[in-house]
């Protein structure tokens, strides 16, 4: 398995356990935020990914978790296991992608 996909896999799970943890009352939100960011920006280690890419990757991860948890917290779990599942994989997609821009580096000239 690439180590992308990996990376973005290990991503994905991060955030969907992130998500349900901060959707229950009285969570400790700001050390599950600040896991996630630190695992979002180690990620693209192994990659020539500079800061601002980290920073990047680590922003969007935290995004996700916190988006999922409010979501989640507005409508409870997912009524519709397919529209569950396509937002799961327009995540993997868009996680995918910047990962795998990030580990091809910048163009050379």
């Amino acid at each position: 398995m690439p180590g992308f996909l990996l990376g973005t896999c290990l991503l994905l799970a991060v955030e969907a356990g992130a998500a349900l943890l901060l959707s229950e009352v009285g969570a400790p939100w700001i050390p599950v935020l600040l896991a996630v960011f630190v695992i979002g920006s180690a990620v693209p280690h192994g990659t020539r990914a500079e800061f601002t890419a980290r920073f990047l990757v680590a922003l969007i991860a935290v995004g996700a978790a916190r988006l999922g948890a409010t979501v989640r917290d507005q409508y409870g779990p997912p009524s519709e296991p397919l529209a569950a599942g396509a937002a799961l994989v327009a995540l993997l997609l868009l996680q995918t992608v910047i990962l795998l821009r990030l580990s091809r580096g910048a163009p050379r000239r």
